[in-house]
C-alpha cells in the first residue's frame, strides 16, 4: 500500500469531525455517479456537502485528487471485508477434495472483485479513468487487504495441501489477474461484467492450483525455449566518426526545432 493512502487513512477522523468527513465522500461519490469526474469540481462538492473549503482540505490536502483516492481505496477495502464474508459463510467439510475447495476460493476471490463492481460500476469507472488521467492509479490500486484475506483462507483445512514458499506467489498473481480483468470492465462499459467474472473464476482455479504440494510443473516441457535459437544481435552499419558526428548534429537540430 502507497504512504499516500496510509496518510489519507490517518486523516478520516475518528469522532470529532465524522460527520462532515462522510458527508464530502458521500457528495463527491454522488457527482462521480452522475458525471465524469474531470467534469466536477471541489465547489460542487462542497455545495452538496454543505462542509467549509478549510474542512475539506482539513481531510484532503490535495482536494479532488485525494478525494477519488479515498473513494477508490474505500472499494479495495470492502473487497476484502467482502471476500472474508463469503469465507466464512463455507462449510469447507462438505468439499469433496482439493479441486472442490479451490473453486470455492476462486469463486469467493471473483465475487468479492466484481461484486461491488456490479451495484457501483459508473462510479468506480469514473474514478478509475481521473485517476488514471492523474497518474495517481499506481497509487490507488493495491491489493494488500485482498492478499491477506486469502493468504488466511489458506490456513483453512487444505492449507497444509500448499507449498508454503508458494502461497505468496499464487496469491498474488490470483488477485491482481482477477483484478485485472475486473479493470477491463472500468475500462469498456461493452464488456459483460457477468462473462468477465466468469473468465475470473476459471482462471483463479488454475492459478490457485498451481500452489499445491503434488502439481507437477504448470506448463510442462514443450521443447521450444531450449530448441530453438535465440534472437541474434541487431547489427548495424559501421559508422566513422564523421558520419556520427553528422548525424547527432542533425538531431541536434530537429530536437531544437521542434521537429520530429
Amino acid at each position: 500500500m502507497h504512504e499516500r493512502i496510509r496518510t489519507l487513512r490517518s486523516l478520516e477522523p475518528a469522532n470529532s469531525g465524522r460527520t462532515s468527513y462522510l458527508a464530502i465522500l458521500e457528495a463527491a461519490a454522488g457527482l462521480f455517479s452522475q458525471f465524469a469526474a474531470e467534469d466536477i469540481t471541489l465547489r460542487d462538492i462542497l455545495v452538496i456537502s454543505g462542509v467549509s473549503n478549510q474542512s475539506l482540505y482539513n481531510y484532503f490536502p490535495s482536494g479532488r485528487d485525494d478525494i477519488a483516492l479515498v473513494l477508490y481505496d474505500r472499494f479495495q477495502g470492502a473487497m476484502a471485508e467482502d471476500f472474508s464474508g463469503h469465507i466464512r459463510s463455507i462449510k469447507w467439510g462438505g468439499a469433496e477434495d482439493d479441486a472442490e475447495t479451490i473453486a470455492y476460493l476462486s469463486a469467493c476471490l471473483a465475487k468479492s472483485v466484481f461484486g461491488l463492481l456490479k451495484t457501483s460500476r459508473t462510479l468506480q469507472s469514473n474514478l478509475y479513468s481521473y485517476l488514471r488521467a492523474h497518474n495517481l492509479l499506481g497509487i490507488a490500486s493495491h491489493s494488500d487487504e485482498l492478499e491477506a484475506a486469502l493468504m488466511q483462507a489458506f490456513n483453512l483445512p487444505i492449507g497444509h495441501r500448499f507449498v508454503n514458499e508458494e502461497l505468496p506467489r499464487v496469491v498474488r498473481v490470483s488477485v491482481h489477474t482477477i483484478r485485472g480483468i475486473a479493470d477491463l470492465g472500468l475500462m469498456d462499459p461493452a464488456f459483460s461484467l457477468d462473462k468477465l467474472e466468469s473468465n475470473a473464476r476459471k482462471l483463479g482455479r488454475a492459478l490457485l492450483r498451481t500452489g499445491l504440494r503434488d502439481l507437477d510443473s504448470p506448463s510442462g516441457s514443450h521443447g521450444l525455449a531450449a530448441d530453438s535459437a535465440g534472437p541474434g544481435a541487431i547489427q548495424g552499419a559501421s559508422l566513422s566518426p564523421a558520419k556520427k558526428q553528422d548525424i547527432l548534429e542533425r538531431i541536434m537540430k530537429r530536437k531544437r526545432s521542434g521537429s520530429a
